[in-house]
């Protein structure tokens, strides 16, 4: 919260300087051209200032400079477009067109801070997998990254679930908030995944950045719903053998590798133990890896399965025609992070763009990127037989 009203106070003290300045030097016979480069370096160098000055109050945070420089840009820059446009007569054209322009940023900054956020479509892909007979159909809920569960949260299940999914899937990010909160904000997040199980019974989950294993297990604790913590579960469903294996963010690296491994096949039975304790056979029909971030990809790079889901990305919560997102936090290619179906190393991977946003420090925004959530069909692959 303070972070937003300082943020909010450089970039009018960021505005009004570079708009005054920039009136002062009409005024004074400069031309449009040079202006332009003086007012867009008052600019830059107080949004810098500013943003060094940010992480006095938050500590080292990317996400500071970023929050700073996206107030800059949706208030002190129309700001200073507006001064400009009522103090400085006449102008150049070139100095009137970029006010103009500025000004632009207030719509753009209320649509994407107020609109698109909460703007949620529906991602419907298919899949051809070999041995699927009868479609298979599973939900994608990501990153719901939540301080408490409120109408946009529960409507986003209610929408899922209104598609008759046979399996949801939650890839982390499910809460975000101070571990010392979990006691009392828990049962809220208990009656989502209820919800869910009460009408799909094959409920998994891992953890990601801001929520832990033990705080999902203490959320889901007799939900029904299974947290997977580099763990295979194995089971029929429609005819087919489905073996799901999650893999912990921040958990152990080596037995993220082994499930992995045994997910695929590549490692003899009993290597691994499934959520409920069995060790699985390894040879369910279909293979689906559930990782919080895509760079779960490293995990079967060699030894391919039938599907990774992930999230983490956002799609980039900002995307620019084009070139896509500019920033994913992921390894993969930026066409995947930026989300949907595609494939890497021989493994279709579905990627998110999630249901919420990027909280603590970082700006409320989606631009280009509405939230989604995610409905995979699994069809048989007409390839299938002789």
């Amino acid at each position: 919260m303070i972070l937003n009203y300082y943020s909010v106070a450089a970039a009018v003290l960021v505005g009004a300087v570079s708009g005054f300045l920039t009136v002062r030097w009409l005024r004074g016979g400069l031309g449009g051209g040079p202006v332009l480069g003086r007012a867009a370096g008052v600019g830059f160098a107080g949004t810098v200032v500013f943003g060094v000055g940010g992480l006095a109050i938050t500590g080292a945070d990317g996400f500071t400079l970023i929050h700073v420089a996206y107030v800059v840009g949706t208030v002190g820059v129309p700001l200073a477009g507006g001064i400009v446009l009522l103090w400085a007569r006449p102008r150049p054209g070139a100095v009137t067109a970029a006010c103009v322009i500025a000004l632009a940023a207030v719509p753009v900054g209320l649509y994407a801070t107020h609109v698109e956020p909460f703007w949620l479509k529906v991602d419907a892909v298919e899949l051809a997998v070999v041995g699927v007979d009868e479609p298979i159909r599973i939900g994608v809920l990501a990153d719901l990254q939540t301080t408490a569960i409120g109408d946009y949260e529960r409507d986003a299940t209610e929408r899922l679930l209104g598609f008759g999914p046979d399996i949801v899937l939650l890839p982390g990010d499910l809460y975000q908030f101070d571990a010392e909160l979990l006691d009392e904000r828990a049962p809220q997040f208990t009656q989502l995944i209820e919800r869910i199980v009460d009408e799909v019974p094959l409920v998994y989950l891992v953890s990601g950045n801001t929520d832990t294993v033990a705080g999902l297990r203490q959320i889901t604790a007799r939900t029904g719903a299974r947290v997977l913590d580099n763990e295979i579960d194995t089971f029929e469903l429609k005819g087919v053998l489905v073996s799901i294996g999650g893999t912990t963010l921040f958990g152990d690296d080596a037995a993220a590798r082994r499930m992995a491994a045994r997910l695929a096949g590549a490692e003899p039975a009993g290597g691994v133990q499934t959520s409920n304790g069995r060790a699985g056979d390894g040879q369910a029909g279909v293979r689906i890896l559930l990782g919080h971030k895509p760079d779960a990809i490293e995990l079967v790079r060699a030894t391919p399965v039938d599907l990774l889901v992930a999230g983490h990305t956002h799609g980039g919560q900002v995307s620019l025609p084009i070139f896509g997102p500019p920033l994913t936090l992921s390894n993969v290619p930026r066409h995947i992070a930026a989300g949907g179906l595609a494939e890497l190393d021989g493994t279709p991977i579905y990627v998110s763009t999630g249901v919420g946003r990027e909280r603590g420090n970082a700006p409320q925004l989606r631009l280009g990127v509405r939230p989604s959530i995610g409905i995979i069909d699994l069809v048989s692959d007409v390839g299938d037989g002789p």
